[in-house]
């Protein structure tokens, strides 16, 4: 069971090191040793998919000389995806457009969060950070006037069939979405671009998550401190440094230990890591650490953010500084391993943190029991 990234196969060795942003000189040289022995692509290839780094590994590798090592159809895949996302992503960001002007004609602030803003801004290149929606942050008190904008604009709040055609969600719909969430119900809107054939805007108006959160993080104090952005050419918000960090942390928590994103296989992603990772080298000289830890405590979200910290670290190195994990660092520190639902126990992983986050059979060791309660949910959600 590995323990440290030394452990893992080369494959995977290589998958870590090709999803960083910045490669040193050491990070190169590793890279280069590991693409002169022989390699399984097709087990490269699919974690580089499934974690959503193939585009970030196809840059670097471009970058250093290296395609000409891969396997030639894995190149083809590796090159065609890269090119989708490009055109993909840049769709994206004229919709952004859109939307934030109908925003500030009408006095709202709305803040973008994680890929949307870091693939313009911290990634490398546009095509090497993935996403398939716009997430924003909003106060829930302007939701009505956001999604009356956004239905302006052609955008429909519901959800898509079998046959890919919008579905227009209940009133009670979209009511279990608002109480059982943290999020609206989604707004969708059809595209001509065949690379975006939906627009999805997933409206946030909290960073946490319903259920057993142990804290609350007031949403309208984060959005009084967003700070004004250029997205490709669009006047937009984000959260400031400290607060876009902890919302990256956050999120990443929510999703790695709570069971709906674990049944789906979306809990450990690489990509959400090296968000982490890549922002935190972007912004080194602006983060404020002190006032980071700071507002954690006053929040009382410290475990939260350790988790991510603690593993952005162990995948990259010393990439959150030590005072800083020492301060935020729990007495007990057993839930590292844990996963569960809201309002249960939680349960404890059997599996080492690597063989969760790159063996799919982690999945099949989850009870009847633990999956219930949110089976439930979702079924009375989708027969409303």
């Amino acid at each position: 069971m590995p323990l440290t990234v030394k452990e893992l196969s080369k494959e995977r060795q290589l998958v870590l090191l090709c999803s960083r942003g910045v490669l040193n000189e050491q990070h190169i040289s590793e890279i280069k040793e590991i693409m002169e022995g022989r390699l399984d692509w097709k087990e490269i290839l699919y974690q580089g998919i499934t974690h959503r780094t193939l585009n970030i590994m196809y840059y670097h590798l471009s970058k250093l000389g290296l395609a000409g090592k891969v396997e030639e159809e894995v190149l083809k895949a590796m090159k065609t995806q890269s090119k989708v996302y490009a055109i993909r992503n840049k769709s994206y960001f004229a919709e952004i457009a859109e939307i934030f002007k109908k925003l500030h004609e009408a006095g709202i602030r709305v803040a973008i969060l994680k890929g949307n803003f870091l693939a313009s801004k911290v990634y490398p290149s546009v095509e090497t950070r993935t996403f398939n929606d716009l997430d924003f942050l909003i106060d829930v008190r302007d939701g009505d006037k956001i999604v009356k904008i956004l239905e302006d604009l052609g955008y429909i709040q519901g959800e898509v069939d079998e046959k890919g055609d919008i579905i227009p969600s209940t009133r009670k719909q979209k009511m279990l979405q608002q109480l059982a969430s943290n999020e609206l119900q989604e707004c969708l809107k059809k595209s001509d671009n065949p690379f975006t054939p939906m627009f999805q805007v997933d409206l946030n108006f909290d960073v946490l998550w319903k259920g057993n959160c142990p804290c609350k993080i007031d949403t309208p104090e984060l959005l009084e401190r967003a700070v004004e952005v250029d997205i490709d050419g669009a006047r937009t918000y984000i959260l400031d440094y400290e607060d876009f960090l902890v919302q990256l942390a956050c999120h990443l928590y929510k999703e790695a230990a709570l069971l709906h994103w674990i049944n789906d296989l979306r809990d450990l992603k690489i990509y959400k890591f090296a968000d982490i990772l890549m922002f935190v080298e972007k912004y080194s000289s602006e983060i404020n650490w002190d006032k980071l830890v700071s507002f954690c405590k006053r929040v009382g979200c410290e475990k939260i953010v350790y988790y991510a910290f603690y593993y952005v670290n162990l995948m990259y190195g010393e990439v959150i500084p030590q005072n800083v994990m020492a301060q935020l660092e729990p007495e007990n520190k057993d839930y590292l391993d844990e996963y569960g639902i809201e309002n249960q126990k939680p349960a404890k992983w059997e599996f080492d943190f690597f063989t969760r986050m790159f063996e799919t059979c982690r999945v099949l060791e989850i009870s009847e029991d633990m999956m219930s309660g949110t089976d439930r949910f979702w079924s009375t959600k989708k027969n409303s």
